[in-house]
């Protein structure tokens, strides 16, 4: 992760508070100056000063291209094809990659030995880090939109399920804490604006109302659920 994945200093700040730390305080501006004091240069590692953040993210975004996508550079830009998840892939990708929608999808594959593996995957960090190809994650989504490689759940993403292992792994996203909460098995905070996503099968608690669910089938996919949270901008 580097300071490009954030929009402002206050988003940095955010990045090393956890869930307690809020609960505890009750306050994500207490919260944040908790955490500037109390840092120095010994918390997590060395915590940057706004000036600091300014001056190395400005340095970032001049030897990396902008961050703000054009319709010409995307993956599925052009898609026509008749399978119902890759289009829905496709529709979202530009409000994906200018941060103004962040998604979650929901998948259930066969791994080449033919074992049931599911997964949660934060989809604007898979778009965006296979824009380059040294990325650690890389996923071909040219390949993909043209049918010749498929989207897998992997064991780096958010969740990560190998039925035949009984295997479950938990990861946080760039986009994206998984928490845990009460009789909740799992949920998701979106970094930017702190709102948490339910993600259980079935649930009707009042986390519900931050992201829109929706599920498209396919002959490749099968049945793919999408969490889509609306961004809002906070200070």
């Amino acid at each position: 992760m580097t300071l490009l994945n954030y929009n402002s200093y206050e988003e940095y700040l955010d990045h090393f508070i956890t869930v307690n730390d809020v609960r505890y305080m009750r306050n994500w501006t207490l919260s944040r100056s908790f955490i500037q004091n109390a840092c120095g240069k010994s918390c997590m590692g060395r915590l940057l000063s706004r000036s600091e953040y300014t001056d190395q993210r400005k340095k970032l975004e001049n030897m990396l291209r902008p961050r703000s996508i054009s319709d010409s550079t995307l993956f599925g830009d052009g898609y026509h094809g008749n399978d119902h998840v890759l289009a829905e892939f496709a529709k979202r990708e530009f409000l994906l990659l200018n941060k103004q929608t962040s998604t979650i999808i929901f998948i259930v594959m066969r791994s080449k030995k033919g074992l049931e593996v599911s997964g949660f995957i934060d989809l604007e960090q898979s778009f965006r880090e296979s824009r380059f190809k040294n990325s650690q994650h890389y996923v071909n989504w040219p390949a993909i939109f043209e049918g010749k490689e498929k989207l897998m759940p992997e064991s780096h993403q958010l969740s990560y399920f190998d039925w035949n292992k009984n295997k479950v792994v938990y990861n946080d996203s760039d986009n994206f804490k998984v928490i845990s909460e009460g009789a909740h098995s799992l949920l998701m905070m979106h970094r930017g604006d702190h709102k948490i996503i339910c993600v259980n099968a079935g649930c009707h608690c009042g986390y519900m109302k931050n992201a829109q669910r929706s599920i498209h089938s396919s002959s490749i996919y099968g049945q793919c659920i999408f969490f889509d949270h609306a961004i809002r901008r906070i200070n």
